[in-house]
């Protein structure tokens, strides 16, 4: 007779309720005025580039800086077919996340044949080079380096009201940031997921056991780069706007703060990160000039004390609180 099998044995089997399952029930309940809103909205677009940043770079161990030029190129391709073109919204929409995938295709196929600081130069110098175009190449798409600033918005002030319009956002954000946690969370906790990693701890012996480097990277930037460019043309029709200077090295260094600061290569850290960031940046608003130096402060703090992020620290913390008194320890 034999054994009944063991779901922990299958990662995909495992009997569990997917986090992006409770935050969306949480999530649904949040919003109690307009003036906090737009910050979870921020949030909840941010942690979706800031989650599939770090699959690519601290999963994977690959070190692209081509994610934010990603995110910007779904918000001008949405806005150039929304505006330019006539297209619905909502059908411009969706061709986000296909021209974020195609970009990121033809990123990835030169830069993982390269190693270590040749893709961080190839990645950065793909991001200045959607930077040159969209603000000094054609008008339709540069419109004198000043962007779209009149893109059209959804439609969810007709059904929701003038008031209501920014829940309508709210919500569709709180479902793609659900379904990217989701999707980032089963990825993880798959044998996909434990190639990425084996390949960013000794991509000799993932070669070794039959994993092709190039294909699994090839399609985690394919992976990343469709919700980042989704959560880039949302962010654009609800600002009604998109510009270069989205493009700019602050946001870049931002969006990497949320990584680290919550700790890489987790699946908490960045959604951890971008909240942080996110509200401890309007927390801070009192501070006015010194806003900047204060949040400077907060991040080398946390660099010096949790090298390896919050998360880890907090992970830490709680199994020690939870050790019983004088259990055995194992060496």
């Amino acid at each position: 007779m034999s054994a009944a099998p063991d779901p922990a044995a299958s990662p995909w089997g495992r009997p569990l309720l997917p986090p992006a399952a409770l935050l969306l029930a949480a999530g649904v309940a949040l919003p109690w005025s307009g003036l906090r809103v737009h910050l979870l909205i921020m949030f909840l677009l941010y942690g979706v580039v800031a989650q599939c940043w770090n699959l690519v770079i601290g999963v994977s161990g690959i070190l692209s800086f081509g994610q934010l030029a990603l995110f910007v190129a779904g918000g001008f391709a949405t806005g150039a077919l929304s505006v330019e073109a006539g297209w619905s919204p909502w059908a411009s929409l969706w061709a986000a996340p296909v021209t974020a995938v195609m970009a990121a295709l033809l990123i990835g196929l030169p830069a993982l044949r390269l190693r270590g600081t040749y893709v961080v130069l190839l990645t950065l110098a793909f991001h200045e080079l959607l930077r040159a175009f969209v603000a000094n190449g054609p008008n339709w798409i540069s419109h004198g380096g000043h962007g779209f600033r009149e893109v059209p918005k959804l439609g969810f002030e007709r059904w929701l009201g003038p008031r209501g319009e920014i829940y309508g956002y709210y919500y569709a954000a709180l479902v793609l940031f659900a379904a990217t946690s989701w999707a980032v969370w089963r990825l993880l906790h798959s044998p996909v997921g434990a190639a990425f990693r084996a390949l960013r701890d000794s991509e000799t012996y993932a070669v070794s056991r039959g994993i092709d480097p190039f294909r699994y990277k090839l399609f985690l930037f394919a992976f990343s780069a469709f919700f980042t460019g989704l959560a880039g043309g949302l962010m654009t029709h609800y600002n009604g706007s998109v510009s270069p200077t989205q493009l700019g090295f602050g946001l870049m260094i931002q969006l990497l703060a949320m990584i680290v600061l919550g700790g890489w290569g987790t699946f908490w850290g960045p959604i951890v990160g971008a909240a942080l960031l996110t509200f401890l940046w309007d927390w801070l608003y009192g501070l006015e000039e010194y806003r900047t130096l204060a949040l400077g402060g907060v991040l080398a703090a946390v660099a010096v004390l949790a090298p390896r992020g919050l998360v880890p620290l907090a992970a830490d913390l709680l199994r020690r609180a939870l050790r019983r008194p004088g259990a055995a320890t194992v060496p």
